[in-house]
């Protein structure tokens, strides 16, 4: 079963969020989760602006579970900025891009400006070999992402 926690902007890196397991192993308690099952983590850091941070892969299989938790915080009624942090991914197919995809469609509806934080490895170098790079408005880190949802 996976289960979304939302948390607040102080709550610990290790605890909530989304984790998925990819084996029995994965899902046993103390079989602890490898580098590459996917975790979810959904954080407010104030008001209006949500945070969710990507780690593991991204793939076709764990598509449609980061693609509700985004759906779902993109609903929030008070929403004005979501950040999606994607520096923690480990593998990503083309299906980031799908996802980056939805969820902007997701945000134009709703008016909510999107801001993605791909990091420098394998999500920004698919995004700049693709040519999408110019297409989601992007930040470094989370905390310039923050700084840029107060502007």
């Amino acid at each position: 079963m996976i289960v979304s926690r939302s948390l607040p902007a102080q709550a610990s890196h290790g605890s909530g969020g989304i984790v998925a397991p990819r084996s029995a192993a994965d899902a046993e308690p103390g079989g602890g989760a490898s580098h590459w099952a996917l975790r979810v983590r959904v954080t407010w850091p104030e008001r209006g602006v949500v945070v969710v941070s990507v780690s593991g892969e991204i793939d076709m299989a764990s598509l449609p579970r980061i693609t509700e938790v985004v759906r779902q915080r993109l609903t929030a009624a008070r929403l004005h900025t979501a950040i999606v942090d994607l520096e923690q991914v480990g593998f990503a197919s083309s299906a980031v891009l799908e996802l980056l995809m939805l969820a902007s469609n997701a945000a134009g509806r709703r008016e909510v400006r999107l801001l993605v934080v791909p990091g420098t490895g394998r999500v920004s170098r698919l995004l700049e070999l693709t040519g999408l790079s110019a297409l989601f408005e992007q930040a470094a880190t989370v905390d310039e992402a923050l700084a840029q949802a107060r502007e």
